[in-house]
């Protein structure tokens, strides 16, 4: 029974402590929201209101709120115009690239402009043009973009691209 508690009890620390955020910039605030009950698909959502007026990607490891911004304006510009050369300047190396359960790493621009529309599909570019810069899922493994399909975050002091899920 004492084992039963304890563990229950580290459960819960270790799922609060791992929360995530919206990034709303029009808000004052951040809703963080921890789920109770990870292991199920059922579970409780803890509501904490966090003062992030000044920087909603702060929880992202992102310190400048404007070089995200101007980040994601250049790679949704980058996109929306088949640029490969500019989108390929905006990844972290190596790019992790996930699909149907399966894990690819891009290692190089090279590699990255030769595989170009294997990995920015329709999909992923249609998420990307369609996501709101003010209303992204922050969490301390970076910013979301669309449903997962892009995360972003900073790597040797730069905002880049780590991963694409198409």
């Amino acid at each position: 029974m004492k084992k039963t508690i304890f563990l229950a009890s580290l459960t819960i620390a270790a799922t609060t402590l791992t929360g995530h955020a919206w990034a709303d910039q029009k808000s004052t605030t951040m809703k963080q929201h921890a789920v109770i009950a990870p292991a199920t698909q059922q579970g409780t959502n803890l509501s904490v209101t966090v003062d992030s007026a000044a920087n909603p990607y702060e929880i992202a490891g992102i310190d400048d709120p404007k070089a995200f911004i101007e980040f994601f304006n250049k790679l949704q510009k980058a996109v929306a115009a088949n640029d490969k050369k500019t989108v390929a300047n905006l990844i972290a190396y190596p790019l992790r690239v996930n699909h149907d359960g399966t894990s690819v790493e891009i290692k190089s621009k090279k590699q990255f402009i030769s595989k170009y529309n294997q990995i920015i599909t329709d999909q992923v570019k249609k998420k990307l043009l369609a996501q709101d810069v003010d209303k992204v899922f922050v969490n301390w493994k970076g910013i979301m973009i669309g449903d997962g399909e892009i995360w972003i975050s900073v790597f040797d002091h730069k905002i880049a691209v780590y991963a694409v899920n198409r």
